[in-house]
């Protein structure tokens, strides 16, 4: 099992970066910046982080084809990749955050995730391509530097075309919040027949699992604190509800009708307060330590090759608590070792 760290870069740029750093020291192994308008840029972030460390991969989680057009992501992530020493590895998915601000409509996201990934990798390939997509277009383009035509591309998701598109051409896929058995395999289907589509095996594929996680000693505080960011889950995943097998009541599934998604959205804060704690173990890690524990340990049994936390955190926890704790009471018990907690600012 590998660890990621999601890492929204919502302080300070050297604190963001410090704690990137911290992450390698403590034991993670993947650090993902996600690509959230309209925080600091991922990518200085990740060029950052790559200098200050050695061993831990990194990219965003998630890029995607609209607000970016692909051939600049190839460039963006192929120079990263050469100043990390090759361990960029390329997150992307349909996307959402800052769309309607800037009048982007997110139009076939599985054809435009397709068209770029395909676009990027001839890209990186040191190809001149001129490709015309339904929504992906370039004319006779290439790099001006050669990359590495192997970075890895995952494909992030939870919808059926975007997973089956996932087993079909990517590298690894980045399930986003189907934690509990029945929402996993439902992922896993539709990312099985992906594969079987153009008859691949998934040797070597990258499951991963984007897992919005608080962690307390205090398990109903740390259930309280992800049930408002399960409202979105819940929001975005309301056409397979029912295939994912999650029993919602119907006083929530009416509200959930009426939600604006948003960090600031009072609708989503109204309806968390009808979120059931069983709905939450459907998408979220939240608990004491001995209960995050059993969750991964039943997550690598499911098939999860990687969980990469997006912290949540309890009244009077920093972030840097979060990740320091986590990596001290579940990823090193996790692995047999304790992980060497270097002195911190913050208590």
């Amino acid at each position: 099992m590998r660890f990621g760290i999601g890492l929204t870069p919502v302080d300070e740029h050297d604190e963001n970066v410090r704690l990137g750093v911290l992450a390698e020291t403590l034991g993670y192994d993947v650090v993902w910046v996600p690509d959230e308008r309209f925080f600091r840029d991922c990518y200085v972030t990740m060029a950052a982080i790559a200098e200050g460390a050695t061993r831990v991969r990194m990219g965003p989680c998630v890029t995607d084809p609209y607000t970016r057009h692909p051939a600049l992501t190839a460039a963006a992530m192929g120079t990263l990749d050469e100043l990390a020493g090759g361990r960029g590895i390329l997150g992307i998915g349909a996307g959402a955050s800052g769309f309607d601000a800037m009048g982007i409509a997110r139009e076939r996201p599985a054809a435009a995730i397709r068209e770029a990934v395909a676009l990027i990798r001839r890209l990186w390939a040191g190809e001149r391509v001129t490709q015309e997509g339904q929504i992906v277009r370039f004319h006779a383009g290439a790099l001006d530097f050669p990359a590495r035509a192997s970075i890895p591309i995952y494909i992030a998701g939870r919808g059926p075309k975007i997973l089956e598109l996932a087993g079909e051409v990517a590298d690894g896929v980045i399930i986003g919040a189907l934690a509990s058995p029945p929402t996993f395999e439902y992922a896993m289907r539709h990312i099985r027949r992906g594969a079987a589509r153009t008859g691949r095996g998934l040797e070597g594929f990258e499951t991963m699992l984007w897992l919005h996680t608080a962690l307390s000693p205090d398990a109903a505080q740390a259930r309280d604190a992800v049930r408002k960011i399960v409202v979105g889950v819940l929001v975005s995943s309301l056409p397979v509800l029912d295939e994912l097998g999650v029993a919602v009541p119907e006083p929530l599934r009416r509200e959930l009708a009426t939600v604006t998604y948003g960090a600031h959205s009072v609708s989503m804060a109204r309806a968390a307060e009808g979120v059931p704690d069983d709905v939450l173990a459907h998408f979220t890690m939240a608990g004491d330590a001995a209960a995050c524990l059993e969750r991964v340990a039943a997550l690598e049994r499911q098939g999860v090759t990687q969980v990469a936390v997006l912290p949540w955190r309890v009244p009077g926890q920093t972030l840097e608590r979060f990740i320091t704790d986590f990596a001290r009471d579940v990823i090193g018990p996790y692995r047999g070792s304790r992980p060497e907690v270097p002195q911190t600012k913050h208590p």
